[in-house]
């Protein structure tokens, strides 16, 4: 079958199969400590692969003959506030130019939690039709889920096709053993919702009333927000009031946070499950005059979020040291390309940090300093600028 057919079909069987396993049951995964405690030879390549990410890149000597050359396509949710996307793809392509490969890289940005079945199809038929070596994708929605896992099974049945990297997952999915993309690479949600639970539940001495705003109705939104549902149960003084669903639209959490204001007078804590989130939520609680008052946190530590965590319009954030999500992609593919494939590791998982808004700034800028080791201050563009790009916005 040729690469036009296979496209067909997979746009063909998403629109008659039934509904595929559901992106947001968390026991359909592998958490990190379990996968590595199943597979022990992953523990190790894990080891040093993230030695080899924290490190500076060692390119090859001059003399060793021509630059690897590959085409990578990214699709990403890259049309919303958070930086993550866009600073990860800068990382990505200044870690490669430094690693001395040639890569053309197409980058598509879509919305996040886009569940239209049809369009999504057509985006990764655009996107596979540039022939790309490598497909850096998600899988939040179910619809990802199903995309990816038909080009795996195409894939593994001696078809051709990218090397698939996930990103933004951390938790390879159980089913998938044995036909498993190329690599998971991101932070892992239900670690980083762990350590902001815990930090909040302190805050609040454990009582009070709770909201949680939902991304929308995917493996994210389970990942963070159940998490924290659960980590909260233990605490029968903190009372969940309502949970709703933004589906990671500024304007909605915006409005959910004016709602629950509204009906629960009592209430001590807003959990925002992602950036875009916990600014509708924070500029809703401004206007009521609740900043700083009301409890409400960031998800992941990007800059619009610290300058929240400084003005103390947020209270805490689990801050993901950002770039090393961007530098592990390049540094898999540079060591692929260079026939070390076997030697990276199926997830890389990145370091996080709780931040508060009572640390002191000295400490908040070393950790920015950490964390955008190559994607830079907010002053700068990020967007990628040093290998050629093609970006698709759609």
């Amino acid at each position: 079958m040729n690469r036009r057919s296979c496209l067909f079909s997979l746009s063909l069987l998403l629109l008659l199969l039934g509904p595929g396993p559901q992106a947001n049951d968390l026991p359909h995964y592998w958490d990190m400590d379990s996968y590595l405690a199943r597979y022990p030879l992953q523990k190790v390549l894990f080891h040093d692969f993230a030695q080899r990410v924290g490190s500076a890149p060692s390119p090859p000597p001059a003399d060793v003959g021509e630059r690897p050359v590959a085409r990578v396509a990214v699709l990403y949710p890259g049309l919303q506030a958070s930086d993550y996307w866009r600073r990860n793809l800068m990382a990505f392509s200044r870690r490669a130019h430094a690693l001395g490969l040639d890569l053309s890289i197409a980058v598509h940005s879509s919305q996040p939690g886009d569940t239209d079945p049809v369009l999504q199809a057509e985006q990764l038929r655009q996107v596979l039709a540039g022939q790309p070596d490598y497909l850096v994708y998600t899988l939040d929605t179910p619809i990802h889920h199903r995309l990816t896992e038909r080009l795996l099974a195409m894939s593994s049945a001696g078809g051709t096709g990218p090397k698939i990297i996930l990103q933004n997952i951390t938790t390879p999915v159980r089913a998938w053993d044995g036909m498993q993309p190329f690599l998971y690479v991101g932070f892992d949600h239900v670690e980083g919702s762990r350590m902001l639970a815990r930090h909040l539940i302190k805050v609040t001495g454990g009582k009070g009333d709770v909201v949680v705003l939902f991304a929308g109705e995917g493996y994210i939104s389970q990942a963070r927000g159940g998490t924290f549902i659960r980590e909260i149960a233990a605490f029968p003084d903190l009372r969940l009031r309502n949970t709703y669903l933004t589906h990671l639209r500024m304007d909605v959490a915006r409005r959910a946070t004016e709602d629950a204001l509204e009906r629960y007078p009592d209430l001590v804590l807003i959990y925002a499950c992602a950036t875009d989130i916990a600014l509708g939520a924070a500029a809703a609680a401004a206007s009521a005059d609740l900043q700083g008052g009301l409890l409400i946190n960031g998800w992941g530590g990007g800059i619009e979020e610290l300058s929240l965590i400084a003005s103390g319009a947020l209270a805490a954030t689990v801050m993901r040291m950002n770039d090393d999500a961007g530098v592990a992609m390049a540094e898999a593919i540079a060591m692929d390309l260079r026939g070390q494939g076997h030697r990276v590791p199926q997830v890389f998982s990145g370091e996080m940090v709780l931040v508060t808004r009572d640390m002191d700034a000295a400490v908040i800028d070393n950790l920015k300093q950490r964390a955008f080791r190559y994607s830079g201050p907010p002053s700068e563009s990020t967007e990628p600028s040093s290998l050629s790009l093609h970006v698709s916005e759609r």
